[in-house]
């Protein structure tokens, strides 16, 4: 199977060539165009405790697998929200934002991963998404992704991680202390220790509703 990402970094999608019998599980929703001898079927990962476990993450409880009936088959698929794609060879286990799953190969399995309090405060929730096993993962996201292979420290906004590998250890802690923290308009941060990747956006969708808010028109009340 051959994959291509077009249209990035502003609305990018990816195309899949696939040959007879080959598959990709995606998220439902996400296909925008397809050949005529792509069968999909729906299931659950995991029964209905994985199914409740993505619930929490913030995912879809189901994923849709896409098999390639005929001997060249085409699939496009792109995220929900504008911005980009990212292929990450999986080989070890990843740590997924929640809404940030497009599309993987069936080698790789995706289960919830409890992040406790932190999780929360670091604005992904309780519940993130953990990639294990072996094969590829696409990955969407709001504005354009960015990689950072970290060696000692990196510090990423709380609305722009994307993913990372689960060999780094993370928390939530201040830009610098109180004062800067509410005036500098940064807020918190994740601080990443250790060694490997993380993946980081240009925008984020928190900053845009907070941008768009004094704007939305207050409709007046009207006599009943």
């Amino acid at each position: 199977m051959q994959s291509e990402i077009r249209h990035r970094p502003d609305f990018a999608s990816v195309r899949f060539a696939m040959a007879k019998g080959e598959s990709v599980q995606a998220e439902p929703g996400a296909m925008m165009g397809m050949s005529g001898g792509l069968k999909p079927t729906t299931n659950i990962p995991g029964g209905l405790l994985g199914a409740a476990k993505r619930a929490l993450a913030g995912e879809s409880v189901f994923l849709v697998t896409w098999t390639a009936e005929g001997a060249d088959e085409t699939l496009h698929l792109a995220p929900p929200m504008p911005g980009d794609i990212v292929a990450i060879p999986v080989e070890a286990p990843l740590v997924v934002q929640r809404g940030g799953f497009l599309a993987a190969t069936n080698g790789v399995s995706l289960d919830a991963q409890w992040a406790g309090a932190k999780g929360f405060f670091s604005g992904e929730g309780l519940v993130m998404l953990r990639a294990t096993g072996s094969g590829t993962l696409w990955l969407g996201s709001y504005g354009a992704i960015s990689e950072r292979e970290v060696d000692g420290v990196w510090r990423v906004d709380t609305g722009h991680i994307v993913a990372f590998d689960a060999t780094l250890t993370w928390s939530v802690t201040r830009v610098g202390g109180w004062k800067s923290t509410f005036l500098s308009g940064e807020g918190l941060v994740v601080e990443f220790r250790g060694k490997g990747r993380v993946w980081f956006q240009t925008r984020s969708a928190d900053t845009l509703a907070g941008f768009l808010h004094p704007f939305r028109r207050i409709r007046p009340k009207t006599n009943q």
